[in-house]
């Protein structure tokens, strides 16, 4: 590009980057690298998993899955953004952001899904316009 030129050279959009301090925001649980849950999370109020998590996860707010942070589990939330290992399928009424960190096997869900450059993903992705758990049955008629 010429220094005097009129035209701008486009900027390229921000990258996701996972959070560096690994501190929770005011309000939210966290559920620190030496915590082991196995069974069912479940609540309205932001979660952080930095430790392992094997069982489910249903969520009224946000997950964020941190850099540390071993899940196997399946998991529904508001949004969801993973930086660390994940296995089980994932469904969000909002997004799903894999960053760079993010390691996942299992099925993605959500009407905005985010995958950053150097993520690692095996599964299938399904955008559907339709929130998740408000599909019409498969066998109902619909009259135009």
């Amino acid at each position: 590009m010429a220094l005097f030129t009129k035209e701008k050279e486009p900027i390229p959009p921000p990258r996701p980057q996972p959070r560096s301090d690994g501190a929770p925001v005011p309000g939210t649980t966290f559920f620190g690298p030496d915590v082991i849950v196995d069974g069912t999370i479940s609540g309205r109020e932001s979660v952080v998993i930095e430790g392992t998590v094997r069982g489910k996860i249903q969520l009224a707010s946000d997950l964020r899955i941190g850099t540390s942070a071993r899940v196997e589990a399946t998991v529904h939330a508001s949004s969801v953004m993973v930086e660390g290992r994940l296995t089980g399928d994932v469904s969000a009424d909002d997004r799903v952001e894999l960053v760079a960190s993010a390691v996942v096997d299992g099925n993605l869900k959500a009407p905005k899904i985010i995958v950053a450059e150097g993520a690692k993903f095996r599964g299938s992705v399904d955008m559907g316009s339709t929130k998740p758990g408000t599909e019409r049955p498969k066998n109902e008629i619909v009259k135009k």
